[in-house]
């Protein structure tokens, strides 16, 4: 029975602390996840910028918490004939990871 106890303790300090991970999306997660989103924004919306032109790579400069499971990520977005976008994007920690909430253009460098 001794053994049982201490098997659940150890059980608990694990779930506890893999409980406690990352706070924040790693850079290359942000990555993904903004060149995912606009890929998909481009097929939906075919006369945008990002429509017209293909995402050649997305940029993550900064990524801060605004609360618990909430980050918000700056980012340029650049097109492989066109701009560069500079956007803001929230993105929401879920069950199985981040996803994108909502993106805001700040404009084009």
């Amino acid at each position: 029975m001794r053994n049982w106890h201490r098997v659940f303790l150890l059980g608990v300090i694990f779930a506890f602390l893999s409980g406690c991970g990352a706070r924040l999306p790693s850079p290359k997660t942000s990555q993904k996840l903004i060149t995912k989103h606009f890929k998909k924004y481009g097929k939906k919306y075919k006369e945008s910028d990002f429509g017209a032109t293909k995402v050649e790579r997305v940029e993550v400069n900064e990524t801060t918490e605004l609360q618990k499971d909430l980050a918000l990520t700056e980012a340029f977005v650049y097109l492989s004939e066109g701009p560069v976008y500079h956007v803001l994007v929230n993105l929401k920690k879920k069950s199985f990871g981040w996803r994108y909430v909502s993106w805001e253009n700040l404009g084009q460098r």
